[in-house]
């Protein structure tokens, strides 16, 4: 689990398109990350496989390089770092899992000084119902807020900060980006869906006002 405030930018060294797939990226990371530790790489969880000083290597699965802009980048590009969020952590973003939804296309980048806004465009209707007017939404492992949604597109402020410290300063129009969309919309949808299919009687009401719970004390 991360929160979508990206640590550090890391350097693609290579990416084997073998069987299996291995991302290799040079990173500068604290001395506790292990083999099997989990690492955001562009919004996509990742597991560590190989550390040698500061190269790092990851395996990817066929699904996370068909649902993501890895398959994109060159060597020498630049990917958003994050390591996983522990109990202790401030939640500076929002609850991002690193299981991507998919890729979005970057429409315009506008930029006003105090703020860049960026806008993107969606092919997939069914993302709509969860990209919300001052909702969460990941780009590319960043926490950020929906300033605007249409249709088919939407849009993000960035400020000054989030620009300089991830790898959006290098984005441009037409490139693809990694999205994910908010976590709890998904899972409050789709419990809403299971309840939709299971209809709440009256019966059934009085049963679930009529249960009885254990005393604490028994």
């Amino acid at each position: 689990m991360f929160t979508g405030i990206v640590l550090t930018l890391g350097k693609l060294v290579g990416l084997e398109k073998k069987n299996p797939i291995t991302l290799t990226l040079n990173i500068s990371l604290p001395q506790n990350v292990k083999i099997g530790d989990s690492v955001s790489v562009n919004g996509a969880c990742l597991t560590v496989i190989s550390i040698e000083n500061n190269t790092y290597k990851f395996n990817v699965s066929n699904e996370t390089l068909q649902l993501s802009n890895l398959g994109d980048i060159v060597r020498g590009n630049f990917v958003n770092i994050e390591l996983p969020l522990t109990l202790t952590d401030f939640l500076g973003g929002h609850l991002v899992s690193g299981h991507l939804d998919g890729v979005a296309r970057v429409k315009s980048i506008q930029a006003h000084g105090h703020s860049t806004t960026f806008s993107f465009i969606y092919q997939n209707k069914e993302w709509r119902k969860f990209l919300i007017y001052k909702g969460s939404v990941t780009i590319n492992g960043i926490s950020l807020t929906i300033s605007d949604v249409k249709d088919t597109s939407f849009s993000v402020e960035v400020i000054p900060h989030t620009l300089a410290t991830t790898n959006l300063q290098y984005i441009k129009v037409g490139e693809r980006i990694n999205l994910e969309l908010d976590l709890i919309g998904k899972y409050l949808y789709n419990l809403g869906m299971i309840a939709g299919r299971f209809p709440i009687t009256d019966q059934s009401r009085r049963q679930a006002l009529n249960m009885e719970f254990p005393s604490w004390n028994e």
